[in-house]
């Protein structure tokens, strides 16, 4: 915890809900390492779009807030990261990068749906294997991490006026606050 606490200047409340399991948390944080900070066939910017529009779909303000932030921070240029999560669809990106967001939020939302005319369609738009095999895995650990952070009654760690209109308080609102984690 102290790790992420210098790299970032804080402990995320997702991790710290997790102090229990230490042994989770490096396993998770060397997942999200490989798959999101990882140079791969995905840029930076389509691999927080795809969390955002996952994340947003699953109403999981914790994941799209913090995700907003992560775009921020990254200054990944494009349109605002709350309208990707929000209305991809009407956002001023490319045509290749709707698809894949069609795509990721299809397999999000009706997964047993999802056929080979839907992975042709990214073919159409140049995606190749290494591409399509990421876009899925990221839409799993988004669907992971939505899952933890409503399992945990985590609170976001920053507020976002656009995202709580959008999705609700978040998957803490209801829950007491927990204690903050003792970090070292």
């Amino acid at each position: 915890m102290l790790a992420i606490k210098e790299a970032i200047g804080f402990v995320p409340n997702f991790y710290a809900a997790q102090v229990l399991r230490p042994d989770l948390i490096e396993s998770e944080i060397n997942l999200m390492g490989a798959l999101l900070l990882k140079d791969g066939a995905l840029t930076r910017k389509q691999k927080e779009y795809i969390f955002l529009v996952c994340s947003a779909a699953n109403l999981s303000t914790y994941c799209v807030t913090a995700h907003c932030e992560m775009v921020r921070m990254l200054k990944l240029d494009g349109p605002e990261p709350e309208q990707i999560a929000i209305d991809y669809a009407h956002a001023k990106i490319g045509m290749a990068d709707k698809a894949l967001l069609n795509f990721c939020s299809k397999l999000n939302n009706q997964s047993s749906k999802i056929g080979a005319s839907d992975v042709d369609a990214l073919r159409a738009y140049g995606f190749g294997e290494q591409h399509i095999m990421e876009a899925i895995v990221i839409v799993g650990f988004a669907k992971f991490a939505n899952v933890v952070a409503f399992g945990l009654g985590t609170v976001p760690d920053f507020h976002n006026a656009k995202i709580s209109a959008a999705l609700g308080p978040g998957e803490g609102a209801s829950q007491a606050p927990s204690k903050p984690a003792q970090t070292a």
